[in-house]
């Protein structure tokens, strides 16, 4: 079943939230659609590894300019 699409659906930039790594993980997932379908589930779960572990790290660390 396809859904159909507004004009321009999907074409918004989503803002940076501030944090370079964060940006930089949604920057990657707005890639899936170059992707063949059958590789978005691996795609995404990178995605959202990277994710967690990006927001999972002490705020402190990127202050300080410490490796995370």
């Amino acid at each position: 079943m396809t859904v159909p699409r507004e004009p321009g659906a999907g074409t918004e930039k989503s803002l940076p939230t501030g944090d370079q790594g964060v940006d930089a993980l949604i920057a990657m997932a707005a890639q899936t659609a170059q992707l063949p379908a059958d590789e978005h589930k691996a795609f995404y779960s990178s995605v959202l590894a990277g994710l967690e572990q990006e927001l999972n790290t002490d705020p402190q660390t990127h202050l300080s300019g410490a490796a995370s």
